[in-house]
């Protein structure tokens, strides 16, 4: 039983090397502010907006791009076979703006992942120089398209990808999403980004900017048809091709909440999950770790005040506050609601849940299922 406060220990350590982990990324990765630089032209952007059930908050999107200052950007919103009024939403925008057009039910292109397939569709239709592409539930300031533009040319990158301000409101949005953030950027950001002999890159799929001339070198989307790391598998690859590419943290011009419910929430890492594991195989027993790695403290602290033991006591309450210390971190880049946030522990359910969905999907649809479809790779 000796073993069990030791075990925590590490734990405890393994919390504060993330902690640490994740302020060494934050001086990696700029951190961008509004700017309005002074430019007698307009930049020419098309804005590419794949969209799919987001009713919700589609017309909040597209109205935000609008109001980007000192950029000329025309839009291009692809309805992606949405069973709610995103298709009605956006046609009633693009009534009373011509510089908003509207694609519906673009065909699934054979082995095609649906979010791939309608930017896809939506880029063969564009011709401007710059090519942004944006989520649909994300809410950019007015000088975040200005901002990357800038920051673009100043970093001589031709790939930028901002990452936003993540909006928590549901349960277990707010249990969920801080930690898996935090390890996420730990494990993505590091020195490798700007080594051009590294193939690793990253990027943040609520915001892409880049070049049409680089897209054009790398044939478009196509490299990314069946990726459930869309945004990620795009970076490396233009990085592969030869280009320079950049991310940065931009709480300031752009926010998104992920999720909209409870249930999104639970259900809703499926998708990219498996991103985590470097092989399916270790996918299985990381269906179980988080329980070992939430629940191990708070048994160690409950045992301790059972037994009036104050060694486990210690381990079991360091844990803990290692932990939780990782939300002031996360605050950084997300607005949580305290209390909600504090039951972390019970994210090892979700995560669980998820692995085996991933997995489930895996193997017996070859695919993933998002948006309340399956998409299969070998597009069946």
């Amino acid at each position: 039983m000796t073993i069990l406060p030791i075990l925590t220990l590490a734990i405890t350590l393994l919390s504060v090397l993330i902690g640490l982990g994740f302020i060494r990324s934050l001086h990696i990765v700029k951190s961008l502010t509004p700017t309005e630089p002074v430019d007698s032209e307009k930049p020419l952007i098309d804005v590419i907006v794949p969209a799919r059930n987001e009713q919700a908050d589609v017309g909040t999107a597209v109205r935000s791009i609008l109001a980007q200052q000192r950029v000329d950007v025309r839009i291009t919103v692809i309805n992606d076979h949405s069973t709610d009024q995103t298709g009605s939403i956006v046609d009633t925008i693009a009534a009373n703006d011509s510089r908003v057009h509207v694609i519906h039910d673009p065909p699934l292109l054979d082995g095609w992942f649906g979010k791939a397939n309608a930017m896809q569709h939506a880029f063969q239709t564009t011709n401007r120089p710059y090519v942004v592409f944006a989520d649909a539930d994300v809410v950019h300031s007015p000088c975040c398209f200005i901002t990357a533009i800038d920051h673009m040319r100043q970093e001589q990158c031709d790939f930028l990808s901002l990452f936003p301000k993540v909006q928590l409101v549901s349960f277990w949005e707010n249990a969920i999403v801080p930690h898996l953030m935090v390890f996420g950027l730990v494990t993505f950001l590091n020195r490798a980004l700007d080594d051009p002999k590294s193939g690793h890159a990253v990027a943040a799929g609520a915001f892409m900017l880049t070049r049409r001339n680089v897209l054009d070198e790398i044939g478009g989307l196509a490299c990314v048809r069946n990726e459930a790391l869309d945004d990620v598998m795009l970076a490396r690859n233009i990085k592969a091709n030869g280009f320079v590419t950049k991310i940065a943290l931009a709480p300031q011009l752009l926010s998104v909440r992920l999720f909209k419910s409870n249930r999104d929430a639970f259900w809703g890492f499926s998708k990219n999950i498996l991103g985590a594991v470097s092989h399916i195989a270790f996918a299985f027993p990381a269906i179980v770790v988080p329980l070992f790695v939430y629940w191990l403290p708070i048994s160690v602290l409950l045992v301790g005040i059972v037994r009036q033991d104050g060694w486990w006591i210690i381990c079991g309450i360091s844990a803990y506050v290692s932990q939780a210390a990782i939300l002031v971190l996360a605050s950084r880049l997300a607005e949580m609601h305290p209390l909600k946030s504090l039951a972390f522990p019970f994210s090892a359910i979700p995560i669980g849940c998820c692995f085996a969905r991933a997995i489930y999907h895996h193997f017996i649809s070859d695919g993933v299922v998002w948006r309340g479809r399956v998409i299969r790779r070998s597009g069946d």
